[in-house]
């Protein structure tokens, strides 16, 4: 008897894992900005050089499934004594499609920000620098 009731739950089971796949619902995240900024400078003036990162990161409603991505860098490399590097950078998302599961959380925010200012003394002898 133990034997027809081992089999008997076995088909049970089986039919079960060949209609369940279909019932489930695929998954999704949710909703990511991300934002990576780097700013290096290398220059002769020992005035810190002036690195200006000015990120806006706004979403509206719930939102599954979408992402925003924007990465800049910029180098400068020479002796210029009044160094500036300026970045604006905006991101905006709004809707995108709902979750199946009914679940919804805030967009993900992630600003990535790195500054390098590194006083090179050699750079004061070098040729001018035109460009600053």
């Amino acid at each position: 008897m133990n034997w027809q009731f081992f089999s008997l739950s076995l088909l049970s089971l089986s039919s079960f894992l060949t209609v369940a796949p279909f019932s489930i619902e695929s998954a999704a995240a949710q909703c990511v900005m991300a934002d990576i900024s780097v700013q290096a400078a290398i220059h002769g003036s020992k005035q810190p050089a002036q690195q200006d990162n000015n990120v806006d990161m706004q979403s509206q409603g719930a939102c599954v499934g979408n992402t925003s991505t924007h990465t800049s860098t910029q180098v400068y490399v020479g002796n210029g004594d009044k160094l500036k590097q300026q970045r604006t950078s905006s991101h905006r998302l709004v809707g995108g499609r709902g979750s199946v599961t009914g679940i919804s959380g805030p967009t993900v925010a992630i600003p990535v920000e790195v500054k390098v200012d590194v006083y090179n003394p050699a750079a004061r002898f070098a040729a001018p620098d035109s460009n600053h």
